[in-house]
């Protein structure tokens, strides 16, 4: 009998997807991933703004992947990886943060990033970078993560980008990077953050930024 996980396609994301990502991400990603599950987001209005802004950037950039379950009638996405380019002659666009946790979440995603110039750390004026990897709980253990990152490292040698780099909040999402040769450039330790809520986060403790020359 066959392996499940081959009735599971890795496709590029495309606009007939956006609503399935979207509904993916508010039912899986923002109650599931560490900083969220902490956080306690109002689903799904209080992410909604930020979520649509992703999306549609992602699809904009024509370097993202969904996980599609062929073996399902109604071909349900079960993971997604929205991915971007940075352009060091170009602004990025940056989705307006409404919502305070968002903001919050961000602000530590800055600082681990502070004094980090990255185009000059991989002399190159482009960097590839991935957003938001999720995959939903029911379909986990089939290496979907893998599969997402691997296909997106692929788009991005094809596009000619010679970088990339991830922010990761989780410990399996910052382990699965690191299969892929990310290495570690630097980590912001919760408990020496300042802010009583980073205090139980038990395996999940640090926020870490990852990069790597394709």
């Amino acid at each position: 009998m066959a392996s499940e996980e081959y009735t599971i396609d890795i496709v590029p994301l495309s606009p007939e997807h956006r609503q399935s990502v979207i509904n993916l991400l508010m039912s899986s990603f923002f109650i599931q991933e560490p900083l969220n599950d902490m956080l306690k987001f109002e689903i799904p209005h209080e992410p909604l703004s930020w979520t649509d802004s992703m999306v549609d950037i992602a699809l904009a950039d024509q370097c993202s992947f969904v996980a599609v379950d062929a073996a399902n009638p109604h071909k349900e996405i079960v993971g997604v990886i929205l991915n971007g380019i940075s352009n060091s002659a170009k602004q990025e666009e940056i989705p307006v943060l409404e919502s305070e946790k968002l903001k919050f979440i961000f602000s530590l995603m800055d600082q681990v990033m502070e004094g980090y110039d990255l185009f000059k750390l991989y002399k190159t004026d482009r960097i590839f970078h991935c957003d938001v990897i999720n995959v939903d709980e029911k379909q986990r253990g089939q290496n979907l993560s893998t599969r997402l990152i691997s296909k997106s490292l692929d788009k991005a040698r094809q596009l000619g980008v010679k970088a990339a780099y991830v922010v990761c909040t989780s410990v399996f999402s910052r382990k699965a990077f690191m299969r892929h040769g990310f290495q570690i450039i630097n980590e912001l330790l919760y408990s020496k953050h300042g802010d009583t809520r980073l205090l139980n986060m038990g395996i999940h403790d640090r926020c870490t930024l990852l990069g790597r020359q394709l």
